[in-house]
């Protein structure tokens, strides 16, 4: 049993990885960021949350096992840390969209009002 989860985590660990080297090309502005991407991070994070419930005692049965929750909790942190500055970078681009939003309003009503002039 503790070989197969050893698998799991190791498998979940390689997700998470991909992932989070996805999710810091969409910082950089070379992917995209969206639903689909929270969908795919949820599933190994989904996956590993029974584990590690258990994890002091899958710790105290195979020690080595030690090292693959070790490396998913410190890509969980990093993973945070990509998540919020995604976060913050999806408000700002819904803050640019609202700002062109309002200067398209804005000349519409300018365009209807030289309309009522001529």
């Amino acid at each position: 049993m503790a070989s197969q989860e050893r698998h799991t985590i190791e498998r979940a660990n390689a997700r998470i990885a991909a992932l989070l080297a996805n999710t810091r090309r969409a910082l950089s502005g070379e992917r995209e960021f969206g639903v689909a991407q929270v969908n795919d991070l949820c599933e190994p994070i989904q996956e590993m949350a029974p584990l590690m419930a258990r994890a002091v005692e899958l710790r105290a049965t195979d020690p080595e096992i030690s090292r693959e929750l070790d490396l998913y909790r410190s890509q969980l942190a990093e993973l945070q840390t990509a998540l919020e500055q995604v976060r913050v970078m999806l408000l700002a681009h819904r803050d640019q969209i609202d700002a062109g939003r309002t200067q398209l309003d804005a000349m519409s009503h300018w365009a209807a009002a030289l309309r009522q002039t001529q």
